[in-house]
């Protein structure tokens, strides 16, 4: 059973401190909408002008190489926002759902007039952006000077940050699916050197590997914790 729009805005960081009558303000101008897997939410030559909350599944953020290739930016959980949240950085990727998701958006002009009106709000999504764009620029500069099993140890520690983040109860997560193909594009490496090295960390007691969820054990969040 799905919780009413307010239980979700209120767990929001962008609105968390609003009052509950600012927030059925916003429950007014909210479109809801239901999205199957693999659903592409918008493209880079889309002009992106809602902002979006996901309230259940999964999103992944992600560009393309010239080759096609999918680079991983980022995996959103329940309790996101992403989309045109007030600001614009110019920068350009896709959005696609990677489990059935339940997604409100609000329109910009709304945003515009609710920044204007709520400096605090305007504030706390700047910092939100900020916090975006350097947590992308570390991935990149970090997994560029690590080995093929510290960047899957990574990646998997990082998936696994993303799971904890999620509004919904323990009980109502559904775990990401890390599928070899999603551990490549977050990587760097190929699906071929991903398959290996999964192989050579299970073996190495670093991770433990079930129904396509991997998880780090105790000896892997070691290893993980030493890169940091």
């Amino acid at each position: 059973m799905h919780r009413p729009p307010v239980w979700y805005l209120k767990k929001v960081e962008l609105f968390a401190t609003m009052s509950d009558e600012e927030i059925n303000e916003i429950v007014q101008k909210i479109n809801h909408g239901e999205y199957p897997n693999h659903h592409i939410l918008y493209t880079p030559q889309e002009q992106v002008e809602d902002m979006y909350i996901l309230k259940e599944g999964e999103v992944i953020i992600y560009q393309t190489t010239p080759e096609g290739k999918k680079v991983l930016l980022d995996i959103l959980k329940p309790g996101s926002i992403f989309g045109n949240i007030g600001f614009t950085t110019g920068e350009k990727h896709y959005a696609e759902t990677t489990q059935r998701s339940f997604i409100c958006t609000l329109p910009e002009n709304f945003m515009v007039q609710l920044l204007r009106k709520k400096p605090e709000v305007a504030l706390r999504a700047l910092r939100l952006l900020s916090k975006r764009i350097s947590e992308y620029e570390s991935q990149v500069k970090f997994l560029s000077l690590l080995g093929a099993q510290e960047r899957i140890l990574s990646a998997v520690r990082l998936f696994s940050e993303k799971e904890e983040r999620s509004i919904l109860p323990p009980i109502l997560r559904i775990p990401t699916k890390m599928t070899h193909e999603k551990l490549a594009n977050a990587t760097g490496l190929t699906r071929e050197t991903v398959t290996k090295q999964l192989l050579k960390l299970e073996q190495e007691g670093l991770i433990e590997a079930r129904n396509k969820h991997i998880r780090l054990t105790p000896k892997g969040k070691e290893a993980v914790a030493v890169l940091v």
